[in-house]
């Protein structure tokens, strides 16, 4: 693993749908515009870059949020399988991404220490390129695996209509009813929240927030500015919710090598001072993300946007084809 800080993604293309595309259509149309974001970044991934293997994380997760929100126009069995296998895939990526971000937190945590400590720290990155390389070894036995060759060719056979589907339904007509569960979904998980709440309750509401996040982007087109603004307002509260679900994992990866056999003692208290700062981090970042949720739940942008999702299903435009552009 290289030293370099995290890289901010590249612009990147992005899927643009019309209310008049029809629904089959353009699920095939995003699932194979996702396909081509996994390959581009394969090579690099398993040569270990950090971005790429970021970007490979990110395909697969739209992937199998397309597959979800689709999953009422497509083939239930066919949705099932290909979702389970990548979530098969999407562990195996995560394990060498988690330690990636791990990677970057605990280096600025050790800028901060004092130069005995940092010093005494050393051996913590030790552990975790140790386990990075381990990762990245079985995520190319995952990509190498006939189950790996056999999920691309099926999500290939469907991008091709070589799937079977059902009757023919325009998106905009759709729109509606495959995004309401996702937000009745983030409503119950954010509504139950209290400042005090878990971390595995806010946790919750960051998945569900981020499957919703995932499936207004693709119907971005249809929604027109009212989705754009909650797609806005989602990002914000899923990225302060990330950064307290980020300490709560780095704080347990610290943890558990803490309780390993032949640890220095002297790393010991580096390791306790990190794992103090990362519970206050935490803290900080549930409590940002619950007001921010509030604001987001309490200021009608949810039922703007669904009104103009149902808007789209009495509006016609001239029809076209599903395309991809260049933001």
């Amino acid at each position: 693993m290289t030293a370099a800080a995290l890289a901010p993604a590249p612009a990147r293309p992005r899927l643009v749908l019309s209310p008049d595309d029809d629904a089959i259509l353009a699920a095939r149309a995003t699932v194979r515009f996702h396909l081509r974001t996994f390959a581009a970044a394969e090579e690099d991934a398993r040569a270990g870059e950090v971005e790429a293997v970021h970007q490979l994380r990110v395909a697969t997760r739209r992937l199998r949020a397309a597959l979800r929100l689709f999953e009422p126009v497509l083939p239930g069995r066919f949705v099932r399988s290909a979702e389970e296998d990548l979530g098969w895939l999407a562990d195996a990526i995560g394990a060498v991404r988690d330690r990636d971000v791990l990677y970057a937190a605990l280096k600025a945590l050790a800028i901060r220490l004092e130069p005995d400590l940092r010093k005494a720290f050393g051996p913590v990155g030790a552990a975790l390129h140790d386990e990075r390389t381990a990762a990245l070894e079985t995520l190319e036995t995952a990509l190498d695996s006939d189950k790996c060759r056999r999920l691309l060719a099926r999500l290939g056979a469907f991008v091709e209509g070589q799937t079977g589907a059902g009757a023919p339904r325009r998106l905009g007509d759709a729109a509606p009813a495959l995004v309401g569960p996702l937000v009745r979904a983030v409503r119950r998980a954010g509504r139950r929240l209290e400042p005090d709440s878990l971390p595995a309750d806010f946790h919750r509401l960051r998945v569900r927030v981020k499957r919703l996040r995932y499936a207004l982007e693709t119907l971005c087109g249809v929604g027109g500015k009212p989705v754009r603004r909650l797609l806005r307002e989602l990002e914000a509260v899923q990225d302060v919710l990330g950064e307290g679900q980020d300490a709560v994992t780095q704080t347990a990866w610290l943890r558990r090598y803490a309780g390993g056999e032949n640890v220095r003692p002297a790393t010991l208290l580096p390791v306790g001072a990190a794992m103090q700062a990362l519970a206050r981090r935490g803290g900080k970042r549930r409590r940002k993300g619950f007001k921010a949720w509030r604001r987001l739940d309490d200021g009608g942008i949810f039922e703007r946007a669904l009104a103009a999702l149902g808007a789209a299903t009495r509006i016609r435009t001239r029809p076209r084809e599903a395309r991809a552009k260049t933001a």
